[in-house]
């Protein structure tokens, strides 16, 4: 089962048979091949995904900026918009895969305006 998962470089995995009928026709290597087929199967059936640790930023915007600031970051595919809180200003929390590039994109875009925290990390499936 783990040379499966080791043959796919799956990680962070967890694998599990389970065995109804506890004889001993299929052998050592019927069960080998048994459970093997069983774990390529399954992760055929689940299918896979990569998952990436991304830094996470908080950015606060005017209301003035935040409509097209907004709309400009959902169309980007190196940021993940996990929530848009809005208070005194419209704070967006997000993840993205390349913080100084993203700064320096909110910059221009905001004319300096935008203020960016960062805010930790967080797995992001791509």
């Amino acid at each position: 089962m783990l040379e499966v998962l080791r043959g796919r470089d799956l990680t962070e995995v967890l694998a599990v048979v389970t065995r109804y009928f506890g004889g001993v026709k299929l052998g050592a290597g019927g069960l080998v091949r048994a459970y093997g087929s069983a774990v390529s199967a399954a992760v055929e059936a689940a299918g896979t995904v990569v998952v990436a640790v991304w830094p996470r930023l908080s950015v606060r915007v005017a209301y003035g900026l935040a409509g097209s600031i907004e709309g400009l970051l959902r169309l980007r595919e190196d940021v993940r918009l996990v929530e848009v809180a809005f208070g005194p200003a419209v704070v967006f929390d997000l993840a993205c895969a390349d913080a100084e590039l993203l700064v320096g994109w909110l910059a221009s875009q905001t004319a300096g305006a935008a203020e960016v925290e960062p805010a930790g990390s967080l797995r992001v499936e791509l």
